[in-house]
């Protein structure tokens, strides 16, 4: 066990159709880190993560979080991890501000309507807030999962593809708040296909391939020439 290890995932397998897609999969994520998940389409970055949030399951491993199993044990057990996905996971013809109170209070506890707007504010999304999100764009989608993250109170995010959709100023926003649960010594874990930016934000870049773990870079440790080229190498 690594110090102060927050999830463990050991020996994990999961198919699709009798493809494998993970398998014998190993990954120990401790707290505090930042961690960008990365490979080519397809090799099971998204599925892991809905793994994890266990709206997936898996054919066999075991994965532990805080020390306790998340597959075998209680619910309760993995209370303290948020995932978002690509579709953002709430109810259309409610407003920003009814979707963000309903969420936060069945993950957490109930927040105010000022902490809300608060919230809503700080990622940019001042107008059409009591407004169904049916008619949201993308962007704005991504935007509004990035508050309900500001308002719940999570121990690991899992955030699949945090720019997607977003535009020059979105993502500023964007980088602000991780930048922020960073210096807190917060736990997330990103997928995402920017490696520079990734090399330059995140304490580890883990590259998947044929159901595992391929490459673990720490940049602190490793020269980014050689890991970009391997890299790219790898993804073609």
């Amino acid at each position: 066990m690594i110090a102060s290890e927050l999830l463990s995932v050991t020996d994990l397998d999961k198919s699709f159709y009798h493809r494998p897609i993970l398998k014998d999969f190993n990954l120990q994520i401790a707290g505090g880190e930042i961690v960008a998940v990365m490979g080519r389409n397809g090799v099971g970055k998204s599925t892991l993560f809905r793994v994890l949030a266990r709206i997936s399951s898996p054919v066999n491993g075991e994965i532990t979080f805080q020390g306790r199993s998340i597959l075998k044990g209680p619910d309760s057990n993995r209370k303290g991890i948020l995932y978002l996905g690509h579709a953002p996971g709430m109810y259309p013809p409610l407003s920003a501000v009814e979707n963000l109170q309903l969420i936060s209070a069945i993950y957490t506890s109930p927040v105010s309507q000022s902490e809300v707007k608060s919230a809503l504010n700080r990622v940019g999304l001042t107008d059409q807030v009591n407004d169904p999100i049916k008619i949201y764009s993308q962007g704005m989608l991504q935007r509004l999962k990035l508050a309900l993250a500001i308002l719940v109170d999570w121990k690991l995010l899992l955030f699949d593809e945090p720019f997607t959709g977003l535009d020059a100023q979105g993502r500023k926003f964007t980088e602000m708040i991780l930048a922020d649960w960073k210096q807190a010594g917060r736990t997330v874990m990103l997928v995402t296909h920017d490696f520079e930016w990734s090399w330059n934000f995140c304490t580890r870049l883990v590259i998947l391939e044929s159901g595992i773990v391929q490459y673990d870079f720490s940049p602190s440790d490793n020269d980014f020439t050689d890991a970009e080229n391997q890299f790219r190498k790898l993804i073609g």
